[in-house]
């Protein structure tokens, strides 16, 4: 009965013994038996296996020389810049699209004042309300408001974008916060208060100054809706701001930014009253008087 050895996972028959079969024989491999080298070295080789394409590693990405590492950071340092210089000219054309449509509310706005008090005036000693004159004004006033209204939504647009470039925002509704959207409004609301065409009488009950007795008359709607036309003077000081020096000028608002300044139309105002107080206390005072003379005598017709 012949015993089998395991060797490599195949069984081979022990043969008869015999001389040669007393010596010991080396272990066989899974391929070949390993036998000992001829001729030695007297040094250790270290053998390293190289991959078959050498521009790829061991995680399958490729390995890019250090010219190519160095033109990627060039790219990429050129599309930063040009990205910066982008925002910045984006920036500054949305500067100047705000103040041209400023302007443009500005004088919208005074031209609705301007046309309100020629209809009033004519109204009363050339001709009457229910004339087609006064209507045609009255049309004029409204289409004039419409297009103040369409600056201002317009204008705070151009805000909300430029709020965006220098936060960084990508939606526009980050910066509509309930106190942007409550000045919205009212500003929308003072603008849109102009005379509407037609003629429209209430009745305004009263007593005299001495004997205490009522008096009755009939006054027109267009009184009320006229003198808070006026309101509309806001935008001059909208304009002060973005025409002014120290709001254009980049070294004056960096120093501010340094100094944690807002730059307002209040600080605008103060600025001024310390260059020269007397011209901006007659330029007001003589603009207050006569808004309030010209008051007056409507109320009191």
């Amino acid at each position: 009965m012949s015993s089998c050895r395991y060797n490599g996972g195949v069984t081979r028959p022990r043969g008869p013994l015999s001389s040669s079969s007393r010596t010991p024989q080396p272990p066989d491999g899974e391929t070949q038996p390993l036998r000992p080298c001829p001729n030695p070295s007297p040094r250790l080789q270290v053998v390293v296996s190289r991959p078959e394409h050498p521009g790829v590693t061991e995680a399958g990405s490729v390995a890019a020389s250090p010219g190519q590492e160095a033109s990627e950071e060039r790219a990429g340092e050129r599309r930063r810049n040009q990205n910066i210089g982008y925002k910045l000219g984006h920036r500054r054309a949305l500067f100047e699209k705000r103040k041209r449509l400023s302007d443009y509310a500005l004088i919208f706005g005074m031209f609705g004042i301007v046309v309100m008090v020629t209809e009033t005036e004519l109204s009363w000693g050339v001709y009457t309300k229910e004339s087609s004159y006064s209507f045609a004004l009255k049309c004029l006033i409204s289409l004039s408001t419409l297009i103040l209204l369409g600056l201002i939504v317009m204008y705070h647009a151009r805000e909300i974008q430029l709020f965006m470039v220098d936060n960084g925002a990508d939606d526009w509704r980050i910066a509509m916060t309930s106190e942007r959207i409550f000045f919205i409004a009212l500003e929308l609301l003072v603008c849109a208060i102009h005379p509407i065409p037609g003629q429209y009488l209430f009745t305004w009950t009263a007593r005299l100054a001495f004997t205490y007795a009522a008096s009755v008359a009939h006054a027109d709607v267009d009184i009320v809706l006229s003198i808070p036309m006026f309101l509309r003077l806001y935008l001059l000081g909208r304009v002060m701001l973005l025409h002014s020096k120290l709001f254009t000028d980049a070294s004056s608002r960096s120093i501010g930014a340094l100094n944690k300044i807002n730059f307002n139309t209040r600080f605008v105002m103060k600025t001024l009253m310390t260059i020269c107080p007397g011209t901006v206390l007659l330029v007001f005072s003589i603009s207050s008087w006569i808004i309030a003379a010209w008051t007056v005598r409507v109320c009191e017709r």
